[in-house]
């Protein structure tokens, strides 16, 4: 288990304060490697203590926190393996169609039926006059009297 001032010196870093914002820009990414000691102690394991060191790495060659964080989200996304086996082939035989996502289709297909009959019950309410009458000249943008006079010359 490494405390907060033994990453500081690991990390070749010159205060506690950076060790803790650069825990707290992974935090997501070390919280199994975390664990607390007394009076609240930090201490990260030796996988945490690995994860911070290539987070550090990333940081020296002119990556932001931000920036490096976002590539070791990314590094990690990658190494993960995928939870099931996927054939390029053929279809696997357990595969069935999600029946939430079925469901979750027709509502909404409904939905938008509904809507469409709303906009057309709306559309029947407008008088045809504002349907074929063009804008008339003295009909002036809104915002034609916020401007101010200029003198151009």
């Amino acid at each position: 288990m490494h405390t907060i001032s033994m990453l500081r010196r690991t990390l070749g870093l010159s205060s506690d304060n950076q060790v803790r914002n650069r825990i707290e820009r992974i935090k997501d990414l070390l919280s199994e490697h975390i664990r607390r000691g007394p009076n609240n102690q930090i201490f990260l394991t030796n996988p945490g203590l690995e994860l911070m060191k290539q987070f550090q790495e990333l940081h020296d060659t002119g990556l932001t926190l931000a920036e490096a964080s976002q590539v070791i989200r990314a590094t990690l996304d990658i190494k993960a393996p995928l939870p099931y086996e996927v054939s390029s082939r053929y279809p696997l035989n357990s595969t069935k169609p999600d029946p939430t996502a079925s469901d979750l289709a027709s509502a909404l297909q409904k939905e938008m039926t509904l809507i469409r009959t709303h906009i057309t019950a709306l559309h029947k309410q407008l008088p045809s006059s504002l349907d074929n009458e063009p804008l008339s000249d003295e009909v002036q943008p809104w915002w034609i009297y916020l401007r101010e006079d200029v003198d151009v010359t």
